[in-house]
């Protein structure tokens, strides 16, 4: 695979994962959730939150591409 290929992959795996999982009325939900749990959160708490949800994006893009590159690759 080159590297336009594995960039072409990874933009449409990223484009999948904001499609199905990260809508902005996906991370408002969630914010709101969070934000009623924890109404007086602090910056640290808030911080925390929003590397949270990055580590769920983060997690779910590379398992898609880490999935269709060991789909398509030769064994």
């Amino acid at each position: 695979m080159t590297e336009k290929e594995l960039r072409a992959l990874i933009a449409d795996a990223a484009d999948t994962v904001v499609s199905d999982q990260f809508t902005e009325t996906q991370i408002q939900t969630r914010l709101a959730q969070w934000q009623k749990a924890a109404p007086t959160a602090s910056l640290a708490e808030a911080t925390t939150y929003i590397l949270a949800e990055n580590r769920a994006y983060t997690e779910e893009l590379l398992a898609q591409v880490l999935a269709k590159l060991t789909i398509t690759s030769p064994r």
